[in-house]
């Protein structure tokens, strides 16, 4: 299989993430499928769920592998066969899933912003995605991203502070150990869950992966309310180059997310439910969420739409990948 990251390397003014699916046959679902993330939370399109319950997250310390891979710094959990972190409840449920890795997104300090995920199209300086794998389903991380059900991803706007959440900032400062291609570290003892902010309310969906194959397995989770960093601590991911060495021209990593893909009406599911307050009918889509993580967002009132009802696994896709591959010498 064609490394993504080789790709990108190779046709790095050409070839953007619109173009992922004619590049190789494996990725093809970047490009004809049809719940690819990421998305924009459009409250007016948010279901609320009485049946969802909060998400559990164990709270174990994992050693992580911090890699400058050109395109991302990924944090990889280095023995997943220890004591690992554990994520159950809510759409996971009934399954377990054991956290695999932790990858972060993030714009320019001061400048466009990174998050992948937007709300009411407005777009957050970062992101941090914890991504984990259904440990009851399938051994590794490989075969789960594979198949039904695999993955499970836990999305958390990132907004400027005054103060840089702890974890965030070991992570931050490690990033200064990575800045070329290539180069890694190891940062022991995290503590994933702090990366959490303390909220049980959160939006789901159901999606893929936001780099190649794409996969559309990944079940997501967008918590309700931000985590914080610094202007500084921002800046220091800027300094991330998708060069190999210092004697290469300057690449600057940022921004890191993948354009916004279509809703192709999937349903978002949310357990906030602030418009219930005279016992009326719950199963409805509110347009006055309240995201507390997004300030600048508009008043919609409690108007609401008719309920609609969950979209079935996408069926496999007919299109051949030839009919749909440009040729990249043609480009």
């Amino acid at each position: 299989m064609l490394s993504w990251l080789m790709t990108a390397c190779v046709y790095p003014c050409v070839l953007g993430p619109d173009f992922w699916g004619l590049v190789h046959r494996d990725w093809r679902m970047c490009t004809i499928g049809h719940l690819q993330s990421p998305i924009n939370l459009d409250p007016s399109h948010i279901l609320y769920d009485p049946h969802l319950l909060p998400i559990q997250i164990s709270d174990h310390r994992v050693d992580l592998n911090l890699e400058n891979t050109g395109q991302l710094p990924i944090a990889t959990v280095i023995d997943t066969s220890k004591e690992s972190v554990n994520i159950t409840g809510g759409p996971a449920s009934p399954y377990n899933y054991k956290l695999n890795q932790i990858i972060i997104h993030f714009g320019k300090a001061g400048g466009e912003k990174g998050s992948e995920h937007t709300v009411d199209r407005v777009r957050f300086p970062a992101e941090i995605q914890l991504f984990a794998y259904n440990s009851e389903l399938y051994h590794n991380w490989t075969d789960a991203r594979k198949n039904p059900r695999g993955i499970l991803a836990i999305s958390v706007l990132v907004e400027v502070g005054k103060k840089t959440q702890t974890e965030l900032r070991r992570l931050t400062v490690a990033s200064q150990s990575i800045t070329h291609k290539g180069q890694n570290t190891t940062i022991k003892q995290v503590h994933p869950l702090s990366l959490i902010p303390r909220t049980a309310h959160y939006v789901t969906y159901e999606g893929s992966l936001t780099y190649p194959g794409c996969e559309e397995v990944v079940t997501w989770v967008i918590i309700n309310n931000p985590l914080y960093i610094t202007h500084e601590d921002l800046s220091i991911w800027n300094e991330l180059q998708k060069s190999e060495t210092k004697q290469e021209e300057a690449a600057p990593m940022w921004p890191t997310y993948r354009p916004l893909r279509a809703l192709n009406g999937r349903l978002l599911r949310t357990n906030i439910n602030i418009a219930n307050k005279g016992g009326s009918c719950t199963s409805h889509v509110f347009t006055d969420l309240g995201y507390r993580a997004n300030p600048a967002r508009h008043n919609y009132g409690n108007n609401s739409i008719a309920k609609r009802h969950a979209l079935g696994i996408a069926e496999e896709a007919e299109t051949a990948f030839h009919s749909n591959h440009l040729a990249i010498d043609s480009l």
